[in-house]
């Protein structure tokens, strides 16, 4: 790409912008490789300026949220993975209307984006810092604690969770399959369901995590 065309990329990211392609130089030029890097060298450069970084949260902090219980926990599952620096943010969705909320927060971690509509996971993959897979709703997902399993495997299996000290947040509606219906956050770490405190996935004890 031409320093006009990088310059259009920057300006793209630093403004917000999901996702930027080159068509013509990645379609039908004769160096659709060295275009699609350089377009990743500027994406990657602009996203590590702390001035990007600042503008970002500033745009998180000034905005309005709705007042419904989707915003609400999209908003408090971003401070959290701030707050104890979790490796990813894990959503379980329907139609995708929570991860585009928490992908608007910029949030400092990837966002696994579980949907059981392929679909819906397709059209994700153009959302920022989100990552989708196919996850089948089953039978057995109408317990938390199986639901939490099963998340941290795919966050495992997804490269996320590496050590045992890891920690992912999750925001799931409860139950699950319920479009608009984001009513739960738990912080899981890696480390697997067998030292799991129980008040991880029994809120109806006197604790609550």
């Amino acid at each position: 790409p031409t320093r006009a065309e990088c310059s259009d990329i920057a300006t793209a990211i630093y403004d917000g912008a999901d996702a930027v392609m080159l068509s013509a130089e990645s379609a039908a030029g004769s160096y659709p490789i060295e275009a699609v890097t350089m377009q990743r060298r500027v994406i990657s450069r602009v996203e590590s300026d702390q001035l990007y970084r600042a503008a970002q949260t500033a745009d998180f902090i000034q905005s309005t949220p709705q007042k419904t219980a989707t915003d609400a926990v999209t908003l408090a599952a971003r401070q959290i993975v701030d707050t104890v620096r979790a490796k990813c943010l894990c959503i379980f969705t329907e139609r995708g209307t929570t991860v585009l909320r928490a992908a608007k927060g910029r949030p400092p971690a990837p966002i696994l984006a579980l949907t059981p509509t392929r679909r819906t996971a397709r059209a994700l993959a153009l959302v920022w810092g989100v990552y989708s897979r196919v996850l089948p709703l089953q039978d057995h997902m109408v317990d938390l604690e199986e639901v939490l399993v099963d998340v941290t495997k795919v966050a495992k299996d997804a490269g996320y969770l590496v050590d045992p000290t890891d920690l992912a947040v999750v925001t799931a509606g409860l139950p699950l399959g319920t479009p608009g219906a984001a009513n739960v956050i738990r912080v899981v770490p890696a480390v697997g369901p067998d030292e799991w405190p129980d008040v991880l996935c029994y809120p109806d004890t006197e604790e609550c995590v």
